[in-house]
């Protein structure tokens, strides 16, 4: 950069400022599992701590047991949402090292430090209880100790990234093909044996209980799951939203018409200058989003300052440094915007990332679990789309009652996945009491949900529960 160092300075702390300002509103904000991941975490973690595990073939073991620990010490949620906190720090701090490892040089990675943390997808992982960011510390520091050929310690990292999240597999195969394509055979065999003995159970165990319903793993990617036709639909989609991913993960926004440029800027940036280990990582990585029959935004968020590495090695050695020093100023100014703009809704709705991501008011849902507890037999069984949650707030039991259809929903753009049988079926197999709607936009069959059980409504299945003081569009309706 150009600029007096003064103006640096200043630049620095007034940007460092207003994003620490950000992150705590978003740590302090009082709304768990309103993404409903983060509720089945949080149930399994509270399981763990109680000594009666759930069976959970979906999410490895990793993020659950940790939570389970800071579940011993409190039950508060900023206290909770420590976890991913810490994890995207040390994430950060080990993405520095580790960029200074690969060659950048120490302003060149404070920047990238910077718009990976100015990100509104990363501000969310970081004060949500989700596995991203932990994933994230554990592949960071993977990478760190394979550069500095400590195969042992790698592979233990890279099996534990694996284990708390599965697209840690990509990693495992990219540490492995590049000590072998550097003849660095015996640090091969090591890796691999670590990484293996650490996953290889848990892979085991999971495929001998996984089902078969449309949000396992077997049903939702291209590789077990879906007639030609949807696989090439699932793919050409994927690879069309991992091209604009970049850009929505630094400012919010998507804007499909960039997805050729973004995708231009990356080959070309790689042609000029490759880096073994960290491309070919990502590249596996890729290949393996482009699989999953769901849309890759947020599991994109922990290679992000891996992508913008791509590009800073090449576009650093620009003569005109102005324009370089422009360029990143508007990029974390734009960042930082799309933070500030969702601000107001930190504190209402935990969330920060997309105002169609859960939506529903933190108060009135307050108001909704207290009526549920203070009125309803403790035998009750609710059905609802958030069921994890509402069973965390109101300890009654809680099913959803429907499976959400990814691939309608994201590929074939229509809701095809809850009809008016599914929930009449789910009242009778579940012997439900009480149906629970609120605004849930953005979640998976929301629209449809809500269809269905305005039809069942109509036909006298469910009658609507008055609830005094409470918003009309959080509703209780009791099954007659």
């Amino acid at each position: 950069m150009t600029f007096h160092r003064g103006s640096q300075r200043a630049i620095i702390a007034v940007f460092f400022s207003v994003l620490t300002v950000l992150y705590v509103i978003a740590w302090l904000a009082p709304a768990v599992g309103l993404f409903h991941d983060d509720a089945v975490y949080l149930v399994t973690a509270k399981s763990i701590a109680a000594g009666q595990p759930i069976p959970q073939s979906k999410f490895p073991p990793v993020f659950p047991a940790v939570l389970a620990l800071f579940t011993l010490v409190s039950q508060q949620a900023f206290w909770l949402k420590l976890l991913p906190l810490l994890c995207s720090i040390g994430w950060l701090f080990l993405t520095y090292k580790l960029l200074l490892k690969m060659g950048a040089t120490k302003n060149g990675a404070f920047v990238l430090i910077f718009l990976t943390a100015a990100s509104p997808m990363v501000i969310f992982l970081s004060t949500s209880l989700l596995s991203e960011t932990l994933f994230a510390l554990l592949l960071t520091a993977g990478l760190l100790m394979l550069l500095e050929d400590r195969a042992l310690i790698a592979g233990a990292l890279a099996g534990l990234a694996t284990l708390t999240r599965s697209a840690g597999v990509p990693l495992i195969a990219a540490c492995i093909l590049t000590l072998v394509i550097r003849r660095r055979f015996r640090s091969a065999i090591i890796f691999t044996a670590v990484a293996m003995v650490m996953v290889a159970p848990w892979f085991g165990w999971s495929l001998a209980n996984v089902t078969r319903g449309a949000d396992s793993y077997l049903s939702s990617n291209v590789l077990t799951a879906f007639p030609a036709n949807e696989k090439v639909l699932v793919v050409t989609r994927n690879l069309m939203l991992l091209a604009e991913s970049p850009g929505v993960l630094l400012t919010g926004f998507r804007d499909p018409y960039s997805a050729a440029g973004i995708v231009l800027i990356l080959a070309w940036c790689i042609y000029v200058r490759r880096h073994l280990l960290p491309d070919l990582f990502v590249g596996l990585y890729c290949l393996m989003l482009l699989c999953v029959a769901w849309p890759p935004d947020r599991f994109v968020a922990p290679i992000l300052p891996l992508i913008l590495w791509m590009v800073w090695r090449v576009v650093n050695r620009v003569r005109i440094q102005e324009a370089l020093a422009a360029v990143v100023l508007i990029l974390g100014g734009a960042a930082l915007w799309a933070d500030v703009v969702r601000t107001p809704k930190m504190r209402t709705e935990g969330t920060v990332f997309s105002d169609a991501q859960a939506p529903d008011n933190w108060g009135e849902m307050q108001k909704l679990f207290a009526y549920i507890r203070n009125n309803t037999p403790s035998s009750s069984v609710v059905l609802s789309e958030l069921d994890p949650v509402f069973y965390l707030n109101t300890r009654r039991k809680a099913v959803r009652g429907f499976t959400p259809d990814g691939f309608g929903l994201f590929y074939a753009m229509k809701e095809t996945g809850v009809s008016p049988d599914q929930i009449s079926n789910a009242i009778l197999r579940d012997q439900v009491d009480y149906v629970v709607v609120t605004p849930d936009r953005g979640l998976a069959g929301s629209a449809s949900f809500h269809s269905s059980v305005q039809a069942l409504e109509r036909g006298g299945v469910l009658q609507p529960v008055a609830i005094p003081g409470i918003s009309p569009e959080y509703r209780l309706l009791q099954v007659h």
